[in-house]
């Protein structure tokens, strides 16, 4: 195998893929105070309930969300703390760019 694996560059992309929605960036962005129902999701992002169950799994078919059963409720919560902090590190690049990219508006505006 050379330096490369694109077996694994796949996945990773197909992971990325997974992350690459809106909605899904809310999930992650509210799951991230704890585990919450389908229910409470769905309120906190105003969306109806089947358009969050289909999110939900989604997210959990990647390993990116898990779900606990108690009784009749269903409770999701994020396999791993780390993807928010990824989702963070997008964020705080996104803004650096939005910046650079005003400035150089306003210098070629000016």
């Amino acid at each position: 195998m050379g330096k490369y694996d694109p077996e694994l560059y796949r996945i990773k992309a197909d992971f990325c893929k997974t992350l690459a929605d809106p909605t899904r960036q809310m999930m992650i962005a509210e799951l991230r105070s704890g585990e919450k129902t389908v229910g409470q999701i769905a309120e906190a992002l105003e969306i109806i309930q089947s358009a969050a169950s289909h999110h939900l799994a989604i997210l959990r078919s990647k390993g990116v969300v898990r779900a606990r059963r108690d009784g009749s409720n269903v409770y999701y919560s994020l396999v791993n703390p780390e993807i928010g902090e990824a989702c963070d590190m997008v964020h705080e690049i996104l803004m650096k760019q939005m910046a650079q990219n005003k400035e150089f508006a306003d210098r070629i505006m000016a």
